[in-house]
């Protein structure tokens, strides 16, 4: 397995806690949920490019365990930050081209008993709603047979809503759900891979508020169940 540096995940979450401050403030409930030992999948919602760092400092820094991250490939050639994440454990997928090295990477990682984080709707809700799911995640934990721990990220949409140039103080809520495990294979099917990525939008979804949850919230009652 190739090695991956993470000599600066800590310092980085303490900067990134710093920032949390100045444009928060920041709260994390639900970390009693969060395993103490072995792998586990870290599964988010995904409304700002500050969400990675965050997460890490909520999920990772806090309870005093390096989360490695799938990022974005474009952020590679970012100066300076593009450096900083792979000093911080993160590692890059292309997406939408299937990338197998990342995938093989990812499956590693678990297997190596690290936590790992993703964003399963593979990019930014530009207006905070939960978009759809993509099967990634759930065939990294189905194959790995690992925990999955939901996450919900609230508050990071407004920072730079609308055309804002400068960032705006909001309140940040990241709250972590319970574990739970996928039905562990091999070789899954299409039918078993949509049906656990539904559960873990449905998971994610019901740790934001209404307005976030899109179309994974709650059904609307109807005149018939009135």
């Amino acid at each position: 397995m190739r090695r991956l540096r993470t000599w600066f995940f800590h310092p980085g979450a303490i900067l990134t806690s710093w920032l949390l401050w100045i444009v928060g403030p920041p709260r994390v409930t639900g970390l009693e949920h969060v395993p103490q030992s072995g792998a586990y999948l870290v599964v988010a919602n995904h409304c700002s490019n500050l969400d990675p760092p965050a997460l890490g400092w909520a999920v990772g820094h806090r309870t005093g365990r390096v989360v490695h991250f799938m990022a974005k490939d474009e952020l590679r050639s970012w100066p300076l930050i593009g450096w900083l994440a792979t000093q911080s454990g993160a590692f890059f997928v292309k997406r939408g081209a299937g990338d197998r090295a990342a995938q093989r990477l990812a499956t590693q990682v678990l297997e190596g008993g690290r936590p790992l984080a993703v964003f399963p709707e593979g990019t930014r809700s530009r207006d905070g709603q939960l978009a759809e799911g993509r099967a990634g995640a759930a065939l990294l934990a189905m194959r790995a047979d690992v925990d999955v721990l939901p996450v919900g990220i609230s508050g990071t949409h407004r920072i730079f809503e609308g055309r804002r140039r400068w960032p705006r103080r909001t309140p940040l809520t990241f709250r972590v759900g319970r574990p739970f495990r996928l039905p562990p294979s091999a070789a899954v099917d299409r039918a078993e891979l949509r049906a656990s990525t539904d559960r873990i939008m449905r998971e994610i979804a019901a740790l934001l508020s209404p307005e976030q949850q899109g179309r994974w919230g709650p059904p609307e009652a109807g005149p018939e169940s009135r």
